[in-house]
C-alpha cells in the first residue's frame, strides 16, 4: 500500500460530515476545560489482541487535539470496557456522567460488538440521544469498525447518525475495500480477528484526524434541530442498580467487583444450601448484566417475574471469556410493581450478577 492509496483511504473514511456546529463550539477557546470522552469496547480501550497499547487511537486523538488547539485545556476520559455494546454503554454513561465528567466531544464505537436486532438499534439510538441531550451539549462522533469476517452493525447506525446530523467515520467500509481489493491483507490491520494492531490504531486515528482537518476549513453551521427518532428511545431512561447496594433479599451470595464500572455485583457461592435471590422494583423494562464464559464455570440462571419464568441467562457461551454481558429480560406495557427472582440451575457452579437495569 503506497502513500497515495493510504491517504486516499483516509479521506474516503469520512462517510458523513454531519452538522459541525457542536464540534466547532467544542474546539473554540472559551476559557473552560474541555473533556474528550470515548465510549466503546476493547478496540477503543486500546487492546491489540495481545496487549493493551499505551498509544492507541483514542490517545492519538487526544494528543492531536492538545497539539492542534493548545489554547484549550483538554481532559481525556475513556469509558470503554471489553465486549461492551450500546446496552452496556447506556449503563456506563448513566453511572459516570456527572458534574465532574461532562464531555464536550464524544467518540462512540460499538459497531463490532452490537448485534443487528431491534433491541440493539433501540439501545444505540437511546445512547446517542442521551449523549446529545447532556447539559454540556457535546459533539458526538460515530466510529464504525469491522471484524475479519467483515461483520459490522454500521447499517442502522448510519441511519441514526444521518438522522441526527452526526459526523461518521467508517473504518469498516475502508478496511473491507482494501482487503477485498488485495491492497492490504487483514494482518496489516489486525493481529487477530478483530482488534487493530499498531498500524490499525494509527490508521483509525488518521481517519479521525482527517475529519478534524476538514472541519477546520468549514464555516460554522447553524445549530440543528433534532429530528424524530429513527427506531425508538425506549431505553433512554435506563437506571443502573448495583445489586450489593440494593434492597435485595438473598442467601448464598457475596459481593464482588465484576468489572470496571460494575464494582458492586453479587456472586453465588457454589454448593450453598437454601440459596435464593429476589427483589421488588417498579419498572416497565428489566435488564440484567451478568458474566459468562466458554467453559463450564458459570451456571445458567432462570429469571422469574411475578412467579412466571420470563428469561434464561446462559452462563456458557461460545463467545464468552469471563466477561460481562447485558440482556433485556422483559418488557411490560406500563410501568408497575414487580417481584423478580433468580434461580441458579446448577448449584455446583458459580453465577455473577453484575448489575440490574430498570426503567
Amino acid at each position: 500500500m503506497n502513500k497515495k492509496q493510504y491517504f486516499s483511504s483516509v479521506e474516503k473514511s469520512l462517510c458523513f460530515n454531519g452538522n459541525n456546529y457542536r464540534i466547532k463550539h467544542a474546539l473554540k477557546n472559551n476559557g473552560k476545560r474541555k473533556t474528550v470522552a470515548f465510549l466503546g469496547g476493547s478496540i477503543t480501550m486500546g487492546w491489540n489482541g495481545e496487549e493493551m497499547l499505551r498509544d492507541n487511537y483514542s490517545v492519538f486523538i487526544y494528543k492531536y487535539l492538545c497539539g492542534t488547539y493548545p489554547e484549550n485545556d483538554f481532559a481525556y476520559v475513556n469509558m470503554s470496557i471489553p465486549s461492551a455494546n450500546s446496552f452496556i454503554g447506556l449503563s456506563i454513561l448513566e453511572k459516570n456522567i456527572d458534574s465532574n465528567i461532562m464531555p464536550d466531544i464524544v467518540f462512540v464505537e460499538y459497531a463490532v460488538n452490537n448485534e443487528c436486532g431491534r433491541e440493539y438499534m433501540i439501545s444505540y439510538e437511546s445512547l446517542i440521544c442521551k449523549l446529545l441531550n447532556l447539559p454540556s451539549k457535546p459533539a458526538v462522533i460515530l466510529v464504525f469498525t469491522i471484524n475479519q469476517s467483515f461483520y459490522t452493525s454500521q447499517g442502522y447506525m448510519k441511519r441514526i447518525g444521518e438522522n441526527y446530523g452526526l459526523p461518521m467515520i467508517s473504518i469498516a467500509d475502508i478496511i473491507k475495500s482494501l482487503v477485498t481489493d488485495n491492497i492490504i491483507e487483514w494482518s496489516t490491520y489486525s493481529n487477530d480477528w478483530i482488534h487493530p494492531n499498531i498500524w490499525g490504531h494509527k490508521f483509525i486515528s488518521d481517519c479521525l484526524i482527517n475529519f478534524f482537518k476538514k472541519v477546520n476549513k468549514e464555516s460554522t453551521d447553524e445549530e440543528y434541530q433534532f429530528n424524530k427518532q429513527v427506531y425508538s428511545l425506549d431505553y433512554i431512561n435506563y437506571i443502573p442498580v448495583a445489586p450489593s447496594l440494593y434492597d435485595i433479599s438473598c442467601n448464598g451470595y457475596e459481593e464482588i467487583n465484576a468489572s470496571e464500572f460494575f464494582e458492586h455485583g453479587l456472586r453465588y457461592i457454589p454448593e450453598t444450601n437454601d440459596v435464593f435471590l429476589s427483589f421488588n422494583a417498579d419498572f416497565k423494562h428489566l435488564f440484567m448484566t451478568y458474566m459468562h464464559d466458554k467453559t463450564e464455570k458459570y451456571s445458567d440462571a432462570d429469571i422469574y417475574v411475578d412467579n412466571k419464568k420470563v428469561s434464561l441467562l446462559q452462563g456458557k457461551s461460545l463467545y464468552g471469556w469471563d466477561n460481562i454481558v447485558m440482556k433485556h429480560i422483559c418488557e411490560f406495557e406500563h410501568k408497575g410493581h414487580h417481584t423478580v427472582e433468580i434461580n441458579i440451575k446448577d448449584r455446583s457452579k458459580t453465577f455473577v450478577l453484575a448489575e440490574i437495569g430498570i426503567y
